[in-house]
């Protein structure tokens, strides 16, 4: 689960999420509908609806998906014909619940799973998918794609997959407590719930489709043949891939509908506006050397996709945490410092001239982290990727995507004022580069949201051990958004090499 989720009841510390609060409006409906003998009861982050009768172990369950703006609608209709047939269920327990859902970091195999349905026989299963589709198909309401389901017809919001309605757990010897179902013989197997629509052995589906033909090479577009994942997430995935027109390796992005959705005073903003305004943001910056050259943008089914140049560099984090780079456990080895500062220096300046280059073409980064910086082990050129958060200044088509871009950064790098200014300046891009190179002395810019004092003492405890005090000037300046005076003192430790004459 998230990270997200866990830090939902209180900012600073991890806490379960039932220590969450619930905004009480889906209780409300649901309290309002609800029949005699019916009750409401929490279980994590879920409100489930039944009468006390006992449900099967095992078997078909209907999902529902939705997005915030048809949540009520959604609720009410599928919720009024589960109390009509008898049928348990279960729901998001409030807006910020269903908003987890469907993030970009919650589970694949568990995502948008707005509601959960719990038919008590096959022949009950059949009926209410049918008469919920029925009830739904007129409507314009839509959800997220559920990856562990089978869409049921062409809805928008339900979907069905076989699995356990009650819990059954068993330690394994990793001390985890997976859920188990039964085999018709009784053996218990995993309740495995993939990033892929996926039945039992011995299920049959209810609703059989053509079988897809026999997989071979994945190519999107007609142009990109996918050779490999680099990460997945429940926005989509990325891809190493090989541009069959260029034979160039290549890099794709991809964004699923509905997913990562954000809501700005009305205007909704999800993992497809983010690409699409990525790709618009990199075509600005495509003269710029330390940008990746964007290629293409185009959808197949229901996703986007971004293809951009492929970088075959380790981002800033790896780079650092390199045996040959990594310093803070080593600075008193001899000739540590004498390797680690030069380096700082010159990578420090490729940063500035990387940032100062993007400010001049009018975009502002607001995201600048250790996970968005490709080094070059070989010259320390440094590529900025990932620009989903970037503000064009001039642009103001989409007050959405804006609000997106200022709204977001990664803990440890945002300036501390920006929140209450309420817009991001080049000023905190300086402040974000200057906690990149504070990460290389000493990796501990998160903790400085909860002992702001640390910040200080750290770089002065490293001052100590034997880092030069221009270092610390360089950082202190950043930090201050005083990018033109450490320019001048990086340049005391690697001065600028002389232009020799052809």
């Amino acid at each position: 689960m998230s990270e997200a989720l866990y830090s939902l009841a209180h900012p600073q510390w991890f806490e379960t999420i039932e220590r969450f609060a619930f905004r009480p409006r889906y209780a409300c409906v649901l309290e309002e509908i609800m029949p005699l003998g019916w009750s409401l009861e929490r279980h994590s982050m879920w409100l489930g609806a039944s009468q006390g009768r006992p449900i099967p172990p095992q078997g078909f369950k209907i999902h529902v998906s939705t997005i915030q703006r048809h949540a009520i609608y959604v609720l009410r209709t599928v919720a009024t014909a589960c109390f009509e047939r008898d049928v348990t269920f279960k729901v998001a327990g409030d807006h910020e619940m269903l908003h987890q859902l469907n993030s970009r970091s919650f589970p694949r195999g568990n995502a948008g799973k707005f509601m959960t349905i719990y038919p008590p026989s096959d022949d009950v299963f059949l009926k209410l998918i049918e008469e919920l589709y029925q009830r739904t198909r007129s409507t314009e309401v839509v959800g997220p794609y559920i990856l562990s389901d089978r869409r049921y017809k062409d809805s928008k919001i339900l979907s069905y997959r076989y699995g356990g309605f009650q819990a059954m757990r068993r330690l394994g010897v990793d001390g985890t407590r997976p859920t188990y179902i039964q085999t018709p013989t009784g053996q218990a197997v995993l309740d495995k719930r993939l990033p892929f629509f996926n039945l039992p052995d011995w299920v049959a589906d209810p609703f059989p489709v053509e079988a897809p033909a026999a997989e071979g090479e994945s190519i999107l577009c007609g142009r990109y043949r996918v050779e490999s994942a680099i990460k997945f997430s429940n926005a989509g995935g990325v891809y190493h891939a090989t541009d069959l027109e260029t034979g160039n390796p290549v890099v794709i992005k991809e964004a699923r509908p509905l997913t990562n959705e954000w809501n700005f005073g009305g205007s909704f903003v999800d993992a497809r506006a983010l690409l699409d305004w990525e790709w618009r943001v990199l075509n600005r910056l495509r003269h710029l050397d330390c940008v990746p050259r964007p290629v293409q943008l185009f959808q197949e089914w229901e996703h986007t996709f971004l293809v951009e140049e492929f970088i075959n560099h380790p981002t800033f984090w790896h780079f650092w945490a390199n045996p040959d780079n990594i310093f803070a456990p080593f600075v008193r080895l001899p000739g540590a410092v004498e390797r680690f500062v030069p380096k700082l220096a010159r990578l420090g300046l490729a940063l500035l001239d990387a940032v100062e280059d993007v400010h001049a073409a009018g975009v502002i980064l607001c995201d600048l982290s250790t996970r968005n910086i490709l080094v070059d082990p070989a010259t320390l050129h440094v590529k900025i990727i990932d620009f989903e958060s970037a503000i064009v200044s001039a642009d103001t088509s989409d007050r959405g995507l804006t609000d997106y871009a200022r709204n977001w950064h990664t803990p440890g790098f945002l300036h501390p004022k920006r929140v209450e200014r309420g817009t991001a300046t080049a000023e905190d891009d300086f402040y974000s580069l200057g906690m990149l190179l504070y990460c290389a002395v000493v990796p501990a810019q998160s903790f400085f949201e909860l002992n702001p004092e640390a910040r200080d003492r750290f770089l002065d405890g490293m001052v100590a051990l034997g880092v030069p005090d221009v270092v610390r000037d360089v950082i202190r300046s950043l930090l201050a958004g005083e990018a033109a005076r450490a320019r001048q003192l990086l340049l005391t430790i690697v001065p600028p090499q002389p232009v020799l004459e052809q």
